[in-house]
């Protein structure tokens, strides 16, 4: 197996500790994972142990995060890339947690998607994870503009410069809160 290739500074970003690992095996649909993520999406760690399908395991999604979820995953299959999603997950045991999941597809001998193992941090109650979250996404506006701009696409870097603008906003609110508490 061999994975897409990564592209840019991701490959040396720093994450929070880790709270739960998977593996799906994409041809076989069966989503491996330790305790963790049994807790986290409501499943048994025996159903985890033996490989639950995709489906079974989008049901612990918020329903309002699914729809975006299943083309943030469909996508990076076809682009046989990362993954990487912040959403909602909802189990008896843990409640409603919001998690980023980040994962890596690996192709086989033929070029095709096989496996797709990752990881998940839980970022309900860490203001920090979001922070940080929030900086990395102005990082890759700003390189994705100043890359805009030295090509001539004054449109797309007038948009991004947009973006941009809104995150230090989010920024700004947020750091503001935090001071005030």
């Amino acid at each position: 197996m061999t994975s897409a290739p990564e592209h840019g500074p991701s490959m040396h970003m720093r994450y929070p500790p880790i709270d739960g690992f998977w593996t799906w095996d994409i041809k076989r649909d069966r989503v491996y994972g330790d305790a963790n993520l049994s807790d986290y999406f409501g499943l048994t760690l025996d159903e985890f142990s033996h490989g639950a399908s995709l489906e079974r395991c989008m049901q612990s999604i918020e329903h309002d995060d699914r729809a975006r979820v299943r083309l943030a995953i469909r996508k990076a299959i076809e682009r046989r890339s990362g993954f990487r999603e912040v959403y909602r997950v909802r189990s008896e045991k843990m409640g409603l947690r919001k998690i980023l999941a980040v994962g890596q597809c690996y192709v086989d001998g033929a070029g095709e998607a096989a496996l797709y193992p990752g990881w998940f941090v839980d970022l309900t109650k860490d203001g920090a994870c979001e922070e940080q979250s929030l900086r990395e996404i102005s990082n890759y506006v700003g390189q994705a503009k100043d890359i805009a701009r030295s090509i001539g696409y004054d449109m797309l870097s007038y948009l991004l410069d947009n973006i941009e603008e809104e995150v230090e906003q989010q920024l700004n609110g947020r750091l503001g809160r935090r001071r005030s508490s």
